[in-house]
Parts: structure tokens; C-alpha cells; sequence
């Protein structure tokens, strides 16, 4: 019996860690290693990496997110991360536009009354408008300064929250409207596009979440529109969504993660059919791998929109609604976590991490944009109900009442 012990012993010794389930401070270090890796790769101009505009405004936007969720966490890179963040905002504001919106069908889009929207492309229509702003957006609205001043570009001497409300108010005149018939309540590559796409949407409903961080949300309509689009667009025999037709497939797994966001989003509970049919949808294709557009373990887009749709729909905590995992590796769970679909993601992205701390990409996501969306999996980033944040000395209440509870009281959301 000793022998056997020993064997064991010696056996478990000789594993690869990346065997066992992904502890907390695994994932911590996990984190810690990609931020760097992101800090490295920002240009002088505060941008992130290389590529055309589009794509320097994305990885910059997401890189920007990864490192502001994780702020509590600096430690001793603080300074040198609040300078990363403040040239990558730089940069974000020198690429501004401020466009003209007015009145829609559905309803009147400009929540300040001053004519104008924000985007952030040049030029009046480009087709990576919608995309750019809504990756951006949430990390103008996670900087935690609502009344900061631009002091860089078109938007010179706004606030923070100005910047938040008119960039959600070009997104809320963009929406497609009824003429569009079966496209109505969804966006696509610019304003009024005329037509809309599922890919697309998730990005201005994404915006319009974080932006209740500045206390700022859609009008009505943009809910009740929107929610023409995800009726429409579920295919009613899968329960997954389309691209542009529920008929149509193009990436069902990180589209039915998207369309989770846009049902939590119109205030589907978790218990309606349609949110159940998409679960399921999920749970029965988790371990398709990269399987081109359709994939999920491994393909950056899929695993970010399915981690926000799961996330504000069940919570990291729940164990029922997705229960076709990988297999627990070595059947060890984390000591600190139930192992499920949130633990089966972080200890994916904690084996394959590469050495310089990034990790790779997929297709069109290439390795910073998959670097920033992975931290903030793994980071357990909170996907905002869209309600207004609480008042500052509620907020100081509420604070008082959890110092001391840990790193890993943040990671227990369940809605």
C-alpha cells in the first residue's frame, strides 16, 4: 500500500500543472503575465499593436477594458498601467467624430439634446463604425472618471460622461428601424445601414451595458426595437442564432452568445423559452473546439461573446445550464470553484497561455484582441445590468461591508 501511495505521490509530482483545474492564483498569474504582454505591445501614439485603424482601435478599446477591470490588481505597476491607460484614451479621443443625428421613427436617439452623436472612425459612414465604437466604448466608461476632461482632439474640454452619452446616443439614431422589415431593432457596419446583422448588434448592446458605469442608458425604444431583432433572429427549431437570418449560419456559437446578452439585455428572465432554447443551444455544441466560425474552446470572438451572454444571463456559480464540459482535468476541481462552464474556460486559457503571456489568435482575432478578451474571462469581468450605478456614498456603504471577503468574492456573481 505504501508502494502504491508513493507511485501516486511521484506520479502527481511528474503532471503537468496544466493537468489540474486552474486555481485563483493561477489565474491571477495568468492575468498578471497578459497584462504585461499588452503593456509591451503599446505603440507611442498609445495604440495597441499593428494593423489598419479599425483594428488599432479595437485592440486598443480591448486592451484598455482587460487592464481597467483589473485595476484593483496592479500592485506595484500601478503608475506605469495608469500611464498605458491614459495614452491608449489619448489615442481613442484623437480618432473621434462627432456626427449629426436627429429624430428616428421609433423615436427621439439624442439622450442630451445637443444634435450630435460620437463614433469613433473618420469619416461620416465607414463599415467598421459600429464594431470600433462599441469595443471602445466600454472602456471610456470603465475609466471610473465620469467628469474627467478630454484634453486631446475633436472632443476637447467634454467630459468622460459627455463622450459615453453622445457615442450611445449615434448608436441609438443608427438602429434599424421599421422599413427595414425583418432587419428592424439591429445595427450593422454604420448608421441606418438599412440593413443588420447579429455579429454587429452585440457591439452597440455591449456599449449601451457599460455605459450605466456613467450613468448613462438607451432610451425605451432602443429595448423595444431591439427586441423585434432578437425575435426574429433565433432559429426556432436550434434555438441558436443566425446571422442575418436565423436560417442563415455564420458563427452560431458566438451568435447565440450574443443573442443571450440582447435577451438579458430586454429583460428576458432566464426561465423564458427562448432564453432556455439558446442555453441549450450552448450546451450542446460547448466542446465543438475551433470549428471555423462556429467554433468555441480556442476562438477568441466565440468564447468573449459567450462568457458575456452565460455571464449576465446565469452567473459564474451555476452548474445546471451548461453540464457538457470538458472533461475535469485529472478530475481535480479548484478548491476555491465548482468546476463548470466559467472554470472549464479558465483552465483552457491557463494551459494554453504562451510564454511571452499573450495567447494566440483566430482568423481576424488575431493574438491582442484574443490576449485582452481571455484577461477578461478570466478575470471574471461583470457584465453591467444597465442600471444606474449607485449614488458615491451608497457606493461607500456598500464598500465598507466587503473589505476583507478576497480576490475571489469579485468572482461569485450570480444574478
Amino acid at each position: 500500500m505504501k508502494k502504491l501511495f508513493l507511485c501516486v505521490f511521484l506520479l502527481c509530482l511528474l503532471l503537468p500543472l496544466n493537468l489540474l483545474a486552474a486555481t485563483e492564483a493561477e489565474k491571477q498569474a495568468a492575468i498578471d503575465a497578459g497584462l504585461a504582454y499588452l503593456a509591451s505591445i503599446q505603440n507611442s501614439d498609445g495604440s495597441f499593436d499593428g494593423g489598419t485603424l479599425d483594428y488599432l482601435l479595437s485592440q486598443t478599446g480591448s486592451a484598455l477594458l482587460a487592464f481597467l477591470e483589473e485595476k484593483p490588481n496592479w500592485g506595484a505597476n500601478a503608475a506605469a498601467y495608469q500611464a498605458v491607460v491614459d495614452n491608449g484614451l489619448n489615442y481613442i479621443f484623437n480618432n473621434a467624430n462627432v456626427v449629426t443625428i436627429g429624430p428616428q421613427a421609433a423615436g427621439n436617439p439624442d439622450g442630451d439634446g445637443n444634435g450630435v452623436g460620437v463614433k469613433f472612425y473618420p469619416g461620416v459612414y465607414n463599415t467598421r463604425d459600429t464594431y470600433v465604437t462599441g469595443i471602445v466604448l466600454p472602456a471610456i466608461a470603465s475609466s471610473g472618471t465620469p467628469d474627467a476632461v478630454v484634453g486631446t482632439g475633436p472632443l476637447t474640454g467634454w467630459t468622460y460622461k459627455q463622450v459615453v452619452q453622445n457615442a450611445v446616443d449615434y448608436f441609438a439614431f443608427g438602429q434599424s428601424d421599421a422599413a427595414s422589415g425583418t432587419y428592424r431593432g439591429g445595427w450593422r457596419y454604420y448608421a441606418n445601414f438599412g440593413n443588420s446583422d447579429q455579429s454587429t448588434t452585440q457591439w452597440p448592446v455591449i456599449a449601451g451595458l457599460f455605459a450605466s458605469k456613467m450613468g448613462v442608458s438607451y432610451p425605451q425604444f432602443v429595448k423595444d426595437e431591439l427586441a423585434f431583432w432578437t425575435d426574429y433572429i433565433q432559429n426556432p427549431a436550434t434555438g441558436a442564432a443566425g446571422y442575418t437570418s436565423p436560417t442563415f449560419s455564420y458563427g452560431e456559437m458566438n451568435e447565440t452568445g450574443a443573442l443571450l446578452l440582447m435577451q438579458d439585455f430586454i429583460g428576458l428572465p432566464t426561465g423564458n423559452p427562448d432564453v432556455q432554447a439558446a442555453l441549450n443551444y450552448i450546451n450542446t455544441n460547448w466542446q465543438i473546439g475551433l470549428g471555423g466560425y462556429d467554433g468555441n474552446i480556442g476562438h477568441p470572438y466565440a468564447m468573449w461573446a459567450i462568457y458575456k451572454g452565460l455571464e449576465s444571463t446565469i452567473g459564474l456559480d451555476d452548474t445546471t445550464a451548461i453540464t457538457n464540459l470538458r472533461p475535469d482535468p485529472g478530475d481535480v476541481d479548484n478548491p476555491d470553484h465548482p468546476y463548470n462552464w466559467w472554470e472549464d474556460y479558465c483552465e483552457y486559457l491557463v494551459s494554453t497561455q504562451l510564454g511571452g503571456g499573450n495567447w494566440t489568435g483566430y482568423s481576424y482575432w488575431g493574438s491582442p484582441l484574443a490576449t485582452a478578451w481571455y484577461i477578461n474571462i478570466l478575470a471574471a469581468t461583470e457584465i453591467p445590468d444597465g442600471q444606474p450605478v449607485p449614488e458615491p456614498a451608497t457606493m461607500l456603504l456598500v464598500g465598507s461591508g466587503l473589505l476583507g471577503m478576497g480576490v475571489f468574492a469579485r468572482r461569485k456573481r450570480k444574478k
